[in-house]
């Protein structure tokens, strides 16, 4: 009798709601319309955020040591913008006058406080009259044409030179601009950039290929490339889901009614965010896709709802009743354990991760609500005319519908086996699953930003890769011969990596026919020296207390940058000892920490969203048996999840290493709808077989709808530019379709096997039910349900 009346008591209160709401919808309706004129201002004033410094790891110490490390000795990673000019001809007087008026032109922007090429590259020599400071290429010889032509093979040949501004061929050169600007102001850097790009374009010879590069130059191609993308992603989802929709109600009004919700919720939504202080970044673009695709879910299974009651002979009125108190609660639970999904990322220590969770729970919520008022109200609206709730029906879901039915009754410990094998099987290639995220690995190879990237590593010394702070633990100087010393060894061991590509430090500026004890004068001079000060003042204090070595690697990617790390303290331990403090800062290494922990957080997302969701199916359930019957269908999808990103080689990395905890939050929803039901039909003391029967006649179609449309809400990301997004989207389609399979096989076979078949359940007390013919009736294909007419015997 418990039960009887448990189910009663959740349905009461949305029966009192649904006559609240229509009686009162006129002002209801006002005031959903004042919010979204308030709504659309707000949406327009969102602001974009498209550097990657939202993804950077934010731990107190590790940040703290970089603001630290920069405050005294700026930010070398990203300094400089770049452009590889390249030409068979670079090293000919004509190329030279052609790059030194570029590279003047260049130096004239606003914000560029240092350039460096082949015309205006510096470095220090030692002479009988001290330190000086010499061009490579002084002003007066290159408009002289015959000397010139005899110094360009020392040129070429110049260690200062090869590798650094000029590649070993010699038919590519760099020409590196300074931007006195925070790489976090990526708003005034793109200004410089368009600036920088048109005066190398019009200076520079006929025939030069150029290849802009540098960390604010990819950022610049990757905020276009979201912001493009993000439109396109909007743009195809909806047609995906229109043209799903419409093929499985074959009516434009029903296709209305169920996009309302999301319509109303996505730009109240949007709006929210900026209230928040947030901004469109590279992870919450996603947003408004991911509201589009989850929101119409619900609202499908309560159209279906209503045209199983209509189909009973109940009028529009007292269907659309029916089935708001029949969903209401149902929905609600769904709406609860997506939320949980996506707010278990606030475990995440990514702020950017953070705000996608919170972003798309306020989402889901808002549809929610939306959902509760539009559905009633439309559904009243269009289908006035008793003969009108239905216009027709996709017969190849009610053959699957009954297909499955059979299968599952016949089957229930075949499939339940090849449930566990797919399990056993997901599980055996975990060990295979790639935890790395490279910084250039978001785009196809050939695209500029990829190709770019890989010249300058190939061809020079890349702009990737940490800084190292170097200070003694009691404040003192590091300008004397033994401490230099320890600094020269130690970069050359950092050197004679294999991941390193180049290291700079002060010993670079000391000319070998210096006098040791000349050092700290030596380098202090070149702090304040016009050409060289901005390149000295980022590797040693005023006070010579402290030092940075540049470290300038490949694209290694977060496995083999945390190794790196590593090793580099173990390197630093046997060149330093107890007396120095030496650690890897800068912000290369807040990208990597932020990746690296990505895994770290997913982990704890993940069981923090179990933690919750599953008590509240326990108690949503009211039945040990039923909820152990729930367990399995839900891990089966995250399993399969893993276990295809390790079979296909999908990384963990930003996108995909989300899909966890977000994949438990949409997974359990078509579970939570047919377990509620299926709790429904054990009430009724029928046959297992029965139950099960009563169960998918009522939500397989639904679930059907709402797995498809999820299947190509998330197959519309595909066509993402980027491969992190692209993957996700990918990712998270398996997953559905997976669950799919879980709960219109898996959980009625589990639930067979453990009643078994053909005996009566004892979940309840018994209550007449004559539904024996509306069932056979339900489970027939027929073109319109809505033209049999009986009375209510549900």
């Amino acid at each position: 009798m418990r039960t009887v009346i448990t189910q009663f008591s959740r349905r009461e209160p949305y029966l009192k709601l649904h006559d609240q709401i229509v009686r009162h919808r006129r002002p209801i309706l006002m005031a959903i319309g004042t919010l979204l004129i308030v709504a659309f201002p707000l949406l327009l004033k969102m602001e974009f955020d498209m550097s990657f410094r939202p993804l950077f790891a934010e731990q107190d110490r590790l940040h703290e040591a970089t603001t630290e490390f920069e405050k005294v000795l700026g930010q070398p990673s990203g300094a400089y913008i770049g452009v590889v000019l390249e030409s068979d001809s670079i090293l000919t007087p004509a190329f030279l006058a052609a790059l030194s008026s570029v590279s003047d032109n260049v130096a004239s922007l606003d914000h560029v406080i240092e350039v460096v090429s082949l015309t205006n590259f510096h470095y220090p020599i030692w002479t009988d009259r001290g330190i000086s400071v010499v061009p490579l290429i002084p002003a007066a010889i290159l408009n002289d044409h015959k000397t010139l032509a005899k110094s360009l093979k020392k040129i070429r040949s110049h260690p200062k030179v090869r590798r650094v501004i000029l590649s070993e061929d010699g038919q590519k050169t760099l020409l590196l601009a300074r931007l006195g600007l925070p790489l976090s102001d990526l708003k005034e850097r793109r200004k410089v950039i368009k600036q920088f790009r048109t005066a190398v374009s019009t200076g520079a010879p006929p025939g030069t290929e150029l290849r802009f590069t540098g960390v604010s130059v990819v950022e610049d191609a990757y905020a276009d490339l979201v912001l493009k993308n993000l439109l396109k992603s909007i743009s195809l989802t909806l047609v995906f889901l229109i043209i799903a929709l419409y093929l499985f109600f074959r009516r434009i009004a029903d296709v209305v009614i169920a996009l309302a919700g999301i319509s109303i919720a996505t730009p109240i939504t949007i709006a929210i965010m900026h209230l928040l202080g947030q901004k469109i970044t590279i992870v919450n673009s996603m947003v408004p896709t991911m509201i589009l695709i989850i929101g119409v879910a619900d609202a499908i299974h309560m159209q279906q709802s209503c045209l199983q009651h209509r189909a009973q002979g109940l009028n529009i009125h007292e269907a659309v009743r029916n089935m708001f108190g029949d969903m209401g609660f149902p929905c609600l639970m769904t709406t609860v354990t997506t939320i949980i999904g996506f707010m278990s990322l606030g475990m995440a220590n990514i702020r950017a991760i953070r705000d996608f969770g919170l972003n798309v729970s306020i989402g889901v919520l808002t549809i929610y609500l939306m959902n509760l008022v539009f559905i009633p109200l439309l559904l009243r609206l269009f289908h006035k005319q008793n003969n009108d709730c239905t216009a027709g029906s996709a017969s190849w879901i009610d053959g699957l519908v009954q297909g499955s039915t059979y299968v599952v009754i016949r089957y229930p410990g075949r499939i339940v086996t090849v449930s566990a094998l797919m399990i056993v099987g997901c599980l055996s290639t975990l060990p295979y699953l790639s935890l790395d995220q490279k910084f250039n690995e978001e785009v196809r190879p050939e695209h500029p930003v990829r190709f770019n990237q890989a010249l300058l590593e190939r061809e020079f010394s890349g702009f990737l890769g940490p800084e190292i702070s170097v200070q003694r633990k009691d404040r003192s100087t590091l300008l004397n011969e033994d401490r230099i010393a320890r600094i020269r060894s130690f970069q050359q061991e950092i050197a004679d990596h294999p991941d390193v590509i180049r290291v700079r430090s002060l010993v670079d500026y000391l000319p070998k026919a210096m006098p040791k004890d000349k050092a700290r004068d030596t380098l202090l001079k070149l702090r304040n020296t016009p050409a060289l000060r901005h390149q000295l003042r980022e590797l040693i204090s005023e006070d010579g207390s402290r030092a940075g070595i540049l470290v300038r690697t490949g694209d290694m990617g977060t496995e083999r940058a945390q190794l790196f790390k590593t090793w580099l303290a173990q390197a630093a331990a046997g060149h330093f000892g107890q007396a120095y403090e030496v650690e890897m800062v800068g912000q290369w290494w807040l990208a990597q920490s932020g990746m690296i922990n990505i895994l770290h957080d997913m982990l704890w997302s993940f069981g923090t969203a179990c933690l919750m969701i599953l008590p509240i199916m326990a108690l949503l359930l009211r039945s040990v048996r039923l909820f152990l019957v729930s367990l399995l269908p839900n891990i089966l999808p995250l399993v399969a999840a893993l276990g295809f990103m390790a079979a296909t080689g999908i990384s963990v990395r930003i996108g995909t290493a989300m899909i966890l905890a977000i994949a438990l939050g949409i997974a359990i929803d078509d579970t939570i709808h047919f377990m509620i039901r299926l709790h429904k039909e054990t009430t009724l003391m029928k046959a297992p077989e029965h139950c099960v029967r009563r169960a998918i006649s009522h939500v397989g179609r639904a679930i059907i709808y709402t797995s498809v449309v999820l299947i190509l809400g998330f197959i519309s990301m595909i066509s993402n530019d980027l491969i992190a997004i692209r993957d996700m989207g990918i990712v998270a389609a398996v997953t559905v379709g997976v669950a799919l399979f879980s709960d219109v096989y898996l959980a009625p076979a589990l639930f067979l096997l453990a009643l078994g078949t053909s005996r009566t359940p004892r979940l309840g007390v018994q209550h007449m039910e004559n539904g024996d013919d509306f069932l056979s009736r339900l489970t027939q294909r027929i073109p319109s349900p809505c033209r049999v007419r009986r009375p209510n015997t549900d």
